[in-house]
């Protein structure tokens, strides 16, 4: 029964993070673990968990490698990995005498730290951004009190059950209490939010662009987002571009586009490759660039890169060899964060990309900021993964309680509520956004 039941559930647990309503089953999802404690039984559940999770990155490293053999073995890697550990590492930290719930969210901290820049994508807490008033708990518990809650209303249900005619009333009531000890929070947070109004109107185009377009046609790219710059109302405050909108390898590309569109206040992303006099070397950077009617104004330079994405960790340039993408320049990190005031005595705080995927709690120039712009291109990953990078925004809004303005390449765009509402149009391709 062990290989259909954990597969089974295991497909469950995963599901919220496909189809928001559904957050309810992470509640039970999870229960098998705690009925058979074995570390096979464990790792089993993480690979198929896993897999269901990281099938966004199927597509990426199909692009990456270009081979279907190099894909499916990289990916079972990969997932085999996350398994051991995720899960078991938890199992041996429960083995130790820990409750199992929090050596699970021990276990997704050190994920943050480990391996190369970290790991925290798929994070369990996440999937309760989709429940109603509950989701606003995380402004407070955050992602990882989150996890707990879910894992522990898990093991309180799962007692329940295996001693319903001793204790079984006992447990539900705790889970009861569980259960109020976290809205009653998100009830005052509720309260208490005042949403700002900045009265910005911006405008956001996500032009839909195919990654082998990125990768192979850098200028039908730039082509092809200009058309779009041009259906937008010179009247709006602010226009966004989503990450590596504009690819700038030649030299001044970056100064043309500015001018060429002068009329707008622009924020977009760029890739920006530069020759280095000191080092005689290249090299590459992930940008954002702000530039007010046509003179740039500030640039913000991405410094938590993607490993095997953006550079090549130490100790595995051996791949290069059978992987050319990982032989090209690796791009160097930023040096810090940095504030764009965009107009209106707003001043906004870029991101990029998988870095939304990080906590915020350290950040100073949040505390300043009014709003977080986060640029991004998910044409790299399959599957619905825009929607779910949204997730991740929503999340840090409630967390922070910032605006946040999500600019997307292929989805997903709008602005998040420090609720977490969501406001945009997912499928257009320009939208006009008051807030």
């Amino acid at each position: 029964m062990e290989r259909i039941t954990f597969p089974l559930f295991a497909l469950l647990a995963a599901l919220p993070f496909y189809i928001p309503s559904l957050w309810f089953l992470s509640f039970f999802a999870f229960i098998p673990l705690l009925v058979n404690r074995s570390l096979r039984a464990h790792l089993w559940f993480g690979f198929v968990y896993g897999a269901a999770l990281y099938w966004f990155l199927v597509k990426a490293i199909f692009l990456i490698t270009g081979s279907l053999f190099l894909t499916v073995f990289l990916f079972a890697v990969i997932v085999s990995l996350y398994s051991l550990l995720q899960f078991g590492l938890s199992n041996l930290l429960t083995r130790l005498g820990l409750f199992y719930p929090l050596s699970f969210t021990i276990v997704e901290v050190f994920r943050l730290f480990f391996p190369f820049n970290g790991t925290p994508y798929g994070y369990l807490g996440k999937v309760l951004v989709n429940a109603p008033l509950l989701g606003l708990s995380l402004h407070y518990a955050t992602v990882f009190g989150g996890t707990l809650f879910i894992l522990t209303a898990n093991y309180l249900l799962y007692k329940a059950i295996e001693r319903w005619e001793i204790e079984g009333k006992r447990y539900l009531a705790a889970l009861g209490g569980l259960i109020f000890a976290f809205l009653l929070p998100a009830a005052v947070y509720k309260a208490t939010l005042k949403i700002p109004s900045y009265g910005l109107q911006i405008a956001i185009v996500q032009p839909f662009v195919e990654q082998i377009d990125k990768l192979r046609n850098g200028e039908f790219v730039k082509l092809y987002t200009e058309r779009w710059l041009l259906t937008v109302p010179p009247s709006v405050d602010l226009v966004l571009l989503p990450e590596t909108a504009i690819p700038a390898p030649e030299e001044g590309a970056i100064y043309d586009f500015v001018k060429s569109f002068s009329q707008f206040n622009l924020i977009f992303g760029v890739q920006s490759l530069l020759f280095d006099f000191e080092r005689l070397s290249l090299e590459a950077r992930n940008l954002v660039v702000y530039a007010r009617k046509g003179k740039i104004a500030g640039v913000y330079a991405k410094t938590i890169l993607v490993p095997f994405g953006e550079y090549t960790p130490k100790g595995f340039h051996f791949l290069e060899r059978f992987i050319p993408y990982l032989g090209g320049i690796d791009y160097s990190p930023g040096e810090g964060e940095t504030l764009f005031e965009v107009g209106k005595g707003v001043k906004l705080l870029p991101k990029v990309c998988n870095e939304v995927f990080y906590p915020l709690w350290g950040s100073k120039a949040l505390k300043e900021a009014d709003a977080v712009a986060v640029l991004s291109n998910d044409a790299w990953f399959g599957g619905n993964f825009a929607r779910r990078h949204l997730d991740e925004v929503r999340l840090r809004a409630i967390e922070t309680g910032k605006v946040f303005i999500f600019v997307n390449n292929n989805g997903y765009s709008g602005v998040v509520l420090p609720n977490g509402e969501y406001r945009g149009i997912p499928d257009a391709i320009v939208q006009l956004i008051s807030f």
